[in-house]
């Protein structure tokens, strides 16, 4: 008995398999399109770190780090003592990001150092003891 192979036959096999393959991918391709329509863009938010040593003493480092410049404002304030200062407010580079903050110039207590941009407002709470 010879084996007989019909060329057309595996040819549309072939070609209906290719054609539902790619459709496949497709329809993949778009639902995750959809499932990622709602979602943040985290590239676009930056991540304002704890301090290293706390209580703070002296000099602290406030590091941010983001994806893009932008531009932030880094304040320090006090809820009960009414303290609201503005250490900097400048453009920041890609990258990671130090703030040297001289804690002296404040009361012994509880703070806050937050860093805004046009996107986020991050806050972090520290207590001073100098």
């Amino acid at each position: 008995m010879l084996l007989a192979i019909d060329i057309v036959i595996i040819t549309r096999y072939i070609a209906w398999t290719t054609f539902s393959i790619i459709i496949f991918i497709i329809l993949y391709r778009l639902l995750l399109k959809k499932f990622k329509e709602g979602r943040i863009n985290r590239e676009n938010y930056f991540i304002l770190h704890p301090i290293e040593n706390e209580p703070a003493k002296g000099t602290i480092q406030i590091f941010i780090e983001m994806h893009f410049p932008k531009e932030i404002e880094i304040t320090i304030f006090s809820i009960d003592k009414g303290i609201h200062k503005v250490i900097e407010k400048k453009e920041y580079q890609k990258g990671g990001n130090i703030i040297q903050v001289d804690t002296t110039q404040f009361e012994n207590g509880m703070y806050f150092y937050q860093a805004k941009s046009e996107l986020q407002k991050t806050r972090k709470k520290f207590e001073i003891l100098n």
